[in-house]
């Protein structure tokens, strides 16, 4: 650990905390910067994993006034989210390091387009739902695949949520980035558990994220959101792919 090493995490923890507290993306700026400090691809998914947990446990504190009178329905996914992340931990414990070196372009790639067509999905969520609730059994299967996914590799997890949860209950947008916070709040405790105890991570880098985060969050929050979203949101966009292509030719 040196001095570059850890400005680019500082600065790269300010980013993504002020990003995910306006369009979301945080990790497609946390991630690849842990690799460039030399954090091996593997080693970095899990410490970004560990890093950004107790952001999503402020953020889930934050909006619980929007989870009143879902109790129920929040404690009726817990099963479904725990077994979900338990799953998708279990199986970034168990992927080779040359395995996820050579899928890693792709994870960046899928989390790059969900950040592109988020607000198309959204608007066509609520379209198609015409304000009603579907089954709850969508709920749950949204809820496990976007759990699933989020402890594998954490880019755009907010995102798959959102619409997940969208389609599966009938409530005003902040009460669904409620059930979200929820969620990846439990998506958090179980991949730091997990990785802490079972994974190799760097836990310097760690030291370095997780109060960057914080601060860039609260900047975000009052600050980067007087900035349009579909500028930011286009800049990941681009910053993505041309990353997704950079990776893709590293692990050729």
């Amino acid at each position: 650990m040196n001095l570059l090493q850890v400005s680019a995490l500082l600065i790269a923890g300010l980013l993504g905390g002020g990003l995910n507290a306006v369009a979301g993306g945080g990790s497609l700026i946390t991630y690849p910067t842990l690799m460039a400090v030399g954090v091996p691809p593997l080693l970095a998914n899990a410490t970004n994993g560990i890093a950004v947990a107790p952001a999503y446990t402020a953020a889930a504190v934050g909006s619980r006034e929007n989870l009143r009178g879902q109790k129920r329905r929040a404690l009726t996914l817990i099963p479904t989210a725990l077994v979900a992340s338990v799953c998708g931990a279990l199986l970034l414990l168990n992927t080779p390091h040359s395995v996820f070196e050579t899928i890693v372009p792709f994870l960046v790639l899928a989390a790059t387009v969900l950040m592109a067509i988020g607000p198309w999905v959204n608007r066509r969520v609520t379209k198609l739902n015409g304000g009603r609730a579907l089954h709850p059994a969508v709920l749950h299967i949204g809820v496990f695949a976007g759990c699933l996914y989020g402890s594998y590799f954490n880019a755009a997890l907010g995102l798959i949520l959102m619409a997940v949860i969208a389609m599966g209950v009938s409530e005003t947008l902040g009460r669904v980035g409620a059930l979200k916070n929820f969620c990846t709040m439990l998506v958090g405790v179980v991949t730091s558990v997990m990785y802490g105890i079972w994974a190799d991570v760097a836990w310097w880098a760690i030291g370095v994220l997780v109060p960057a985060t914080f601060i860039g969050g609260y900047i975000g929050a009052r600050i980067f959101q007087r900035i349009p979203e579909r500028p930011l949101r286009i800049a990941i966009v681009v910053y993505g792919l041309v990353l997704s292509a950079v990776l893709l030719v590293r692990s050729l």
